[in-house]
């Protein structure tokens, strides 16, 4: 099961730096047009950039295909994912850069530290602790960003720009823990398919929060409207589907699937509220899926240990 999720994510890899890679050298000026930012001088230069990055995307799709001969790239890729966001900080640090380039490192870099480096630790004590207790770090870290809600993002503040990407970027986290849970809920029942629906929510969540995190949008912004769209729409509702269709794959005690249930109920209720831009309902829904979802994933951690 291991193999067809890791075969999975560097396929992912493969596509996405490919696909960055033929963008940058094809379109060299479109990064800097999407981010508002002064065209280069030198445009070859971000051309050559994106053939680089193409090719890394050439050894994941080896390393997806040959997982026995996949270290090497693989730590390679991770080490190239750990310097990227050091020079981007070093960058915006200088004012080279600006923070609203953000979502440029989450899809080139951040993304991709967990599954690469739990790839990498295959076979260790560590990597073997970290699947087992998979279900009690999904819920500690969703206390910790519901709890980062309350603290920094009740309201909207632009004077406290810090606190309003510190609260976004504990529910990154908390995403990359889910996806954690369901590709452990998965290889107990022996599903592959909700992990690769996980896996596509999890990306438009990450597009969501990198907006909200690197552009701080105002409410009433169309862009707040995307990345709210992003994240409480696209990103729960998948989510959830794939939360549904491992509900229905695992035999449960009949309190367990009741709870499971209303749990998914208020995640469809989350993403209808998104979706018609009720935010009332969007706030209700929300506590009701954290109160539900918490305690469900460690009962759940507890029956299928």
């Amino acid at each position: 099961m291991s193999n067809r999720i890791y075969r999975l994510i560097f396929t992912a890899a493969a596509a996405y730096n490919i696909a960055f890679g033929l963008w940058a050298a094809l379109f060299p000026h479109a990064f800097f047009t999407l981010f508002r930012l002064t065209p280069p001088r030198y445009p070859a230069i971000w051309a050559c950039l994106g053939m680089v990055v193409g090719l890394y995307g050439a050894g994941y799709a080896y390393a997806a295909r040959h997982l026995d001969r996949a270290f090497p790239f693989i730590a390679i890729g991770l080490a190239g994912k750990v310097l990227g966001p050091i020079g981007w900080f070093l960058a915006v640090g200088n004012a080279e850069l600006p923070f609203r380039t953000f979502p440029l490192i989450v899809f080139d870099d951040l993304i991709w530290w967990l599954p690469f480096g739990m790839f990498l630790l295959e076979g260790t004590a560590v990597a073997t602790t970290l699947k087992r207790t998979a279900p009690y770090w999904c819920a500690a870290l969703h206390i910790i960003a519901a709890c980062g809600t309350l603290l920094f993002l009740r309201a909207y503040d632009v004077a406290h720009p810090e606190r309003w990407r510190a609260g976004w970027l504990l529910w990154m986290v908390a995403a990359l823990t889910l996806a954690g849970f369901y590709a452990w809920w998965g290889a107990r029942v022996g599903k592959v398919i909700p992990f690769a629906i996980t896996a596509v929510g999890l990306a438009c969540d990450f597009a969501g929060e990198s907006l909200f995190i690197g552009w701080i949008p105002a409410p009433g912004t169309s862009l707040y409207r995307t990345a709210s769209l992003l994240t409480g729409g696209a990103g729960n509702g998948l989510y959830t589907l794939a939360a549904i269709l491992l509900t229905l794959a695992t035999p449960l005690p009949p309190l367990l699937r009741r709870w499971a249930w209303l749990a998914w109920a208020s995640g469809i209720a989350l993403t209808l509220f998104t979706i018609l831009d009720i935010s009332r309902g969007v706030v209700i829904a929300s506590a009701a899926l954290m109160t539900l979802f918490i305690p469900f994933v460690m009962m759940l951690g507890a029956k299928l240990r």
